[in-house]
């Protein structure tokens, strides 16, 4: 894997500031009332079990499907990410398609949306910390570097991967599936803190970086077991308290451009696609790809609007509305009659210019045939190297057929 860029952007989202809606006062009132969050809030259930750039809040998502999701039906996101969306929807009750890129984020997104009955979670506890206790017992600097070591030794310690190696060895010989996948997931939520990558969103050394203590992998991975134990009984208790039947989601690994969805079965899309020229998911989960086997070259070469292509120029911006109509295309066509397409989506830049994401729906829509009948914008600060900030601005909009 080649060394990431070193001057990615961080991330835009800072929670807060003041909210402009747009368009038709009622709905426009209700995108405002999604996006209006409280950003020292605690985040809920599973939703704070793995970081990720850029999530929806949860209460944006969870408002978004009781004011425009109708009663009943099926939600769809087609940049499922980390899965605020699918959890949101498992908690309302709904069925569920999610659209990814990248089998990080799918296998993310499966893991935050697990229901344990009876108390099964505690498994998840139980099975973490004999993980945890039976690789201690070895020396850090005695132990094989894993066979996916090379491509990324330069981020660790050596004896911190060593220790990372050993964990995935032993979480591959747990017996049951569901624990065994949850407990993957769990390490490649630590990964990022074990190593010398400054966060999830700035994939650049940490010029703070100290080494980890040897065996510190083991306590951070038993304490993760024991933090996600705990939301996922919090998230079971949820349901069983409100008395709702969840819904096994499902998530496809496909381009969000030419995935075949059925057409007319969704009450509601609700999804936060790539902001203009922002990111590089691509390389953001450039540590994890080993422990799941995944190719990053899938989801690189099919990533849309990525900072890497804004910054080489050329015409960057218009391939991104040019595959981002393509993407509401199929969104709105998998919908049902009458049913809401909403996507929050924050600003981006092409050399000097500001891109504005909302006039970029807009004429997205145009294209279509569509509508943008409201929308919702809250000012963000973006955090740049060298201490400068902007004013950008994130927008929640509806599009309509």
């Amino acid at each position: 894997m080649p060394q990431p860029p070193r001057r990615l952007k961080r991330s835009l989202m800072n929670t807060g500031g003041p909210i402009t809606p747009w368009g038709e006062p009622g709905a426009a009132a209700k995108l405002a009332e999604c996006l209006d969050v409280d950003p020292e809030v605690r985040l809920p259930f599973t939703h704070g079990f793995h970081t990720y750039p850029a999530r929806m809040h949860p209460h944006t998502a969870e408002r978004a499907i009781v004011r425009f999701g109708g009663k009943a039906g099926a939600v769809l996101d087609p940049f499922v990410g980390s899965g605020t969306v699918a959890v949101e929807a498992l908690r309302a009750g709904r069925a569920f398609t999610g659209v990814d890129i990248s089998a990080v984020a799918l296998e993310i997104a499966w893991a935050r949306t697990r229901v344990f009955r009876g108390g099964e979670e505690r498994l998840v506890e139980r099975e973490g910390v004999e993980i945890a206790h039976r690789a201690s017992k070895f020396e850090s600097d005695g132990l094989p570097l894993p066979g996916w070591g090379p491509d990324v030794e330069e981020w660790f310690s050596p004896h911190t991967l060593r220790e990372v190696g050993l964990v995935a060895a032993l979480v591959d010989e747990v017996k049951r599936t569901d624990l065994r996948r949850v407990l993957r997931v769990v390490l490649s939520s630590i990964l990022v803190r074990l190593s010398k990558q400054a966060s999830d969103s700035v994939t650049v050394v940490d010029r703070d970086w100290r080494p980890w203590p040897p065996k510190a992998t083991y306590r951070m991975f038993a304490e993760k077991c024991r933090e996600v134990a705990r939301s996922y009984g919090f998230l079971a208790k949820d349901l069983r308290e409100r008395g709702v039947k969840a819904t096994e989601p499902e998530f496809w690994l496909e381009d969000a451009r030419a995935v075949k969805l059925p057409r007319g079965a969704f009450a509601l899309g609700l999804t936060s696609p790539p902001y203009p020229g922002t990111y590089d998911y691509a390389f953001h989960h450039f540590l994890r790809y080993p422990l799941f086997g995944e190719d990053a070259r899938f989801a690189r070469s099919r990533e849309i609007g990525p900072r890497r292509e804004f910054k080489k120029g050329g015409d960057a911006l218009r391939r991104y509305e040019d595959d981002m109509t393509q993407c509401v295309k199929v969104a709105l066509d998998a919908l049902a009659p009458g049913a809401p397409l909403l996507l929050l989506i924050g600003d981006g830049r092409f050399g000097t210019r500001d891109v504005r994401a909302d006039d970029l729906v807009r004429d997205i829509a145009a294209r279509l045939g569509a509508a943008v009948p409201a929308g919702a914008s809250q000012e963000r600060t973006e955090w740049s190297f060298g201490g400068r900030r902007r004013k950008k601005a994130e927008h929640l909009v509806l599009v309509a057929r």
